[in-house]
């Protein structure tokens, strides 16, 4: 992996850590509440998450889950959406999803697939 490989995630990173200082400066410094109503857009991340999974054909089985659970949360915030206490006994499902995953990408998935095609073709 080159150095420009390695650095294209770092901004967003960096972004991220410096909107949080902003903030924290802001509420230290005035009387404004930011954290607070920003904090509860966490599920944001999980969203973002799962798209950027499917776009890049990491994981479209990882990247789906990623986006149902940030849109569960996302709407117990938004439109008062109950989460029964009972979901919290099926978190495995996400160690299972996440090992399925794993496996599948071992055995190939979609790209090692494209590239063993293209191989095939250039020979």
């Amino acid at each position: 992996m080159s150095a420009s490989e390695e650095g294209k995630g770092n901004w967003v990173f960096g972004l991220i850590i410096l909107a949080i200082g902003i903030i924290f400066i802001v509420e230290n410094f005035t009387d404004l509440e930011i954290w607070g109503r920003v904090w509860n857009l966490w599920p944001v991340i999980l969203l973002i998450w799962g798209i950027k999974e499917i776009w890049q054909n990491k994981s479209i089985f990882f990247g789906v889950i990623l986006i149902a659970i940030g849109t569960i949360f996302l709407a117990k915030y938004f439109f008062d959406f109950e989460v029964s206490e009972n979901i919290w006994k099926f978190w495995p499902i996400l160690i299972i999803a996440l090992g399925i995953d794993q496996i599948f990408k071992s055995f190939g998935g979609v790209r090692a697939k494209v590239k063993r095609k293209m191989k095939e073709e250039e020979i």
